[in-house]
């Protein structure tokens, strides 16, 4: 009997301080929600950003491309272009996913590579390395195109589908001086 009555007393003291402090209580337990549910907005709104991006390579180089790196992230390969080709109009295509590529600048790093005359001509391979700018990405672009050019040029540039937004078909395109033919 004795364990029945303190059973109710502790009920009705649970059941007093309810009643004097559920506010509280439902407070303390919708902040979390409140909380995720606010980020969520948040991010799907006015977050920058982020998330994997995916390096596709593009070359006009006539040696081929053995390596590549943008802030670490790496990249595919790529063969020699062949201007005289007349199905191709660049070298690479080759894609890498999935890394994280943060920050106003770009470190680019890649390792030409010989053809079998090149290497018999005495040429050997060689590393180069340049920092630029990197393209301000906007939301959904995940693809950053990466195009080596003549005179260890590089140009970077984001969008939101396979189509380069240096591609004359792309819908966002973007037309380039370093691109042009000269």
């Amino acid at each position: 009997m004795g364990f029945f009555t303190r059973l109710e007393k502790v009920d009705g003291a649970v059941n007093r301080f309810y009643a004097m402090r559920k506010v509280w209580l439902w407070s303390a337990i919708a902040l979390p929600v409140v909380f995720v549910l606010g980020w969520m907005v948040w991010v799907m709104f006015w977050a920058p950003p982020m998330g994997g991006v995916t390096l596709i390579i593009h070359s006009k180089l006539n040696r081929p491309i053995l390596e590549f790196s943008v802030n670490g992230v790496a990249g595919g390969n790529a063969s020699a272009h062949d201007p005289n080709h007349k199905y191709v109009s660049e070298s690479g295509g080759a894609s890498t996913c999935c890394g994280a590529i943060k920050g106003k600048t770009a470190e680019v790093i890649w390792t030409l590579d010989v053809t079998g005359t090149q290497y018999d001509a005495g040429m050997r391979p060689e590393q180069r390395r340049v920092v630029m700018p990197l393209p301000e990405r906007k939301r959904g672009e995940d693809d950053l195109h990466v195009y080596f050019l003549p005179g260890d040029k590089v140009l970077l540039g984001w969008s939101d589908n396979a189509f380069s937004p240096y591609d004359p078909r792309s819908p966002n395109y973007t037309p380039s001086p370093l691109l042009e033919e000269k």
